[in-house]
């Protein structure tokens, strides 16, 4: 899912209804593999598409593709 939406095979917000559907149903995951989900947890939960509706802080889609991206790259570290 991840690498969809770095390809732009995804938009910012069916990445982020797949994340949040795919870290609801995680279980037995270690703890090394949760602290790099856990930062794009972070990054997801900071995120807002509406544009009007986002305040100071809120994470952008340029962002959310940021955060993917190093998600991604922690990913292929481990």
């Amino acid at each position: 899912m991840t690498e969809l939406f770095i390809v732009g095979q995804i938009d910012a917000l069916e990445f982020e209804s797949k994340f949040w559907s795919e870290f609801h149903g995680l279980r037995d995951i270690s703890d090394k593999d949760f602290a790099v989900l856990n930062e794009l947890f972070y990054v997801v939960e900071d995120f807002v598409v509406d544009v009007t509706a986002r305040d100071p802080g809120d994470v952008t889609e340029v962002e959310l593709l940021a955060g993917a991206q190093a998600f991604l790259n922690a990913c292929r570290r481990l």
